[in-house]
């Protein structure tokens, strides 16, 4: 088999693999004491409706078990101002692991010491309700916001690794091209010279 065709059938080989490559991509945020997340693939899909997520502690005991909806998305109330760990399996191989951190819940929520933050301050017996509600208003109108950036910098981050992957057989097929074209001229050469000596 000649070199060319090792190439060929090489790059037959290579192609429906890359065609499917994607990984799996997603991302968790609280809004208040609502954990909200989202699972998809590189490639823009969103995890299939029902996908479960299980939510566990640090020690990896279950909270609970979520399932995404047709958007790939999920929610989780904390009740405790721990780490969170979310696990998604997609099949084939493809499994998410999310964590996160205990600072970015309320500190109004019960639980463990954080370490690593400042100690938490008593909340006085003046402090208003109406600040509360307004807090939890402004974190969900900026979760809303933040929430399509987050998705397009994952889109964006995968994108450009398979645009580099897309480059690098590109560069490949190039320095093939360039070798195919030596070899050839080289053959050429040898040919005119025994052409030449021939006659």
């Amino acid at each position: 088999m000649g070199n060319f065709a090792r190439i060929i059938l090489a790059v037959c080989l290579l192609l429906p693999g890359l065609s499917q490559a994607h990984n799996v991509i997603g991302g968790v945020y609280a809004i208040g004491n609502t954990i909200e997340g989202e699972v998809g693939f590189s490639n823009g899909d969103m995890a299939a409706e029902g996908t479960e997520v299980t939510v566990t502690d640090a020690a990896g005991n279950e909270l609970a078990k979520v399932f995404t909806d047709a958007e790939g998305l999920f929610a989780f109330e904390a009740s405790q101002r721990i780490e969170h760990h979310f696990f998604a399996n997609l099949s084939s191989g493809h499994v998410l692991e999310l964590t996160l951190p205990a600072d970015e819940l309320p500190e109004t929520l019960p639980g463990g010491a954080v370490v690593g933050t400042a100690q938490v301050k008593p909340v006085s017996a003046n402090f208003s309700g109406d600040q509360v509600a307004l807090q939890a208003m402004i974190e969900k109108a900026v979760a809303k916001q933040v929430k399509p950036l987050r998705q397009e910098l994952a889109a964006y981050k995968e994108k450009a690794g398979l645009q580099d992957i897309i480059g690098g057989i590109g560069y490949i097929f190039g320095l093939c091209g360039v070798g195919i074209w030596w070899r050839e001229r080289q053959k050429e050469k040898q040919r005119e010279k025994d052409n030449a000596s021939v006659s």
